[in-house]
């Protein structure tokens, strides 16, 4: 498995121009509804950069590195969202399941439009999120990550030697794992 660690500035420059791409598309957004966990730190800093309100769903498709066959919607927000523009973000879309799931959810409220970003996309992931930056064919471990994948790795490579060797390989620096 090809692994590919995206760093803090990386994810925060990834994030500004996403941004700049939903603000040259002149889309009326009322409010951003991050998809929980993965779409948090994405979410919070859209909110900043676009000074919209945020809500969150939480949506379970993964165990370890793993895709569930069920996605199940785990919480949803309190808010009654008709009449209103929303911008799903996860960090990343490997099929289109999650924002699939997600924007049937939200597609009950009475004329609620959904518009749909991921940082990352895989080459299979249909449909498309209306904004995303790049296709990566390979798993993508963020910044906020360090334990999971730790913990992941040790599970896959069977020793934490092992693990802690492929992490510094990938890109961890001594001090994350250590």
């Amino acid at each position: 498995m090809n692994f590919i660690k995206i760093s803090w500035e990386k994810y925060q420059k990834n994030c500004i121009v996403l941004a700049k791409k939903i603000q040259n598309s002149r889309l009326k957004i009322n409010r951003i509804v991050v998809i929980s966990r993965g779409g948090l730190v994405a979410g919070r800093i859209l909110s900043d950069l676009l000074k919209l309100p945020i809500s969150h769903i939480t949506v379970s498709s993964y165990t370890d590195l793993k895709q569930k066959k069920d996605i199940k919607i785990t919480e949803v927000p309190k808010k009654i969202f008709s009449n209103e523009a929303l911008l799903l973000v996860d960090e990343i879309s490997d099929s289109g399941r999650t924002f699939k799931r997600a924007s049937s959810y939200f597609l009950e409220f009475s004329h609620c439009k959904i518009y749909t970003l991921a940082l990352y996309i895989k080459p299979k992931t249909q449909p498309k999120p209306d904004f995303y930056l790049d296709s990566i064919n390979g798993w993508v471990i963020f910044p906020y990550e360090v334990k999971e994948t730790c913990d992941a790795f040790i599970k896959i490579f069977r020793s934490s030697a092992k693990a802690k060797k492929k992490m510094l390989e990938i890109g961890f620096k001594d001090w994350e794992i250590s």
